[in-house]
């Protein structure tokens, strides 16, 4: 193993450790606020419920989304070598265009846009939706999966047909980013009523 390789793994256990950390405590502390409105059937305890179920489903999508696009990149054999810490919270690894083709580029895509889907569906067969802090922990997951395909299914699709995947996505930084935020915000709104 040579020394980049062994960095490389030392950084992905040390992200590894904090997202893992990161995502322990976002569904302890919505698990244990959403115990704590059933059984008291306070309005606050309510209140505190559904935001962290918003807070949990922002966290957990985030860092699952990330880790989607790393597992899709390392199945396809690419160079992405994991940061030291993650930046801004959840993006954890460096994905270098000059050094993987459009295939790997496609692959760690795919890897990112399926794993919120993913996790929708997830949720809808473990957790039971009968009370308003389980319709926003799916809600938030709706929105952000929606978010996720709206911005990165194109840059996948044009990437695949140009060859050019790193100006692809300059090209959606510039073109699509709020569309997405806002189609994800209104998926998100209705997926909270239909639940």
């Amino acid at each position: 193993m040579t020394d980049e390789e062994k960095k490389d793994r030392t950084n992905l256990k040390k992200v590894g450790r904090i997202h893992g950390v990161a995502l322990l405590a976002a569904l302890t502390l919505w698990g244990a606020a959403d115990t704590w409105a059933a059984v008291s059937g306070w309005g606050l305890a309510a209140f505190v419920a559904i935001a962290n179920a918003a807070l949990a489903a922002t966290v957990v999508a985030g860092i699952l989304h990330e880790w989607g696009h790393y597992a899709g990149a390392r199945l396809a054999g690419s160079t992405a070598h994991a940061l030291e810490k993650p930046v801004n919270y959840f993006f954890m690894f460096n994905f270098p265009f000059d050094q993987n083709d459009t295939r790997q580029f496609l692959w760690m895509s795919w890897g990112g846009i399926l794993t919120p889907w993913l996790l929708v569906l997830l949720t809808l067969i473990l957790i039971p939706i009968d009370n308003a802090s389980r319709a926003m922990l799916l809600a938030v997951f709706v929105m952000r999966a929606v978010q996720v395909a709206l911005f990165e299914v194109p840059v996948a699709t044009r990437a695949r047909n140009s060859r050019a995947p790193q100006k692809e996505l300059e090209r959606q930084l510039v073109a699509g980013f709020q569309q997405s935020r806002i189609v994800g915000a209104a998926a998100g709104v209705l997926a909270f009523l239909v639940a």
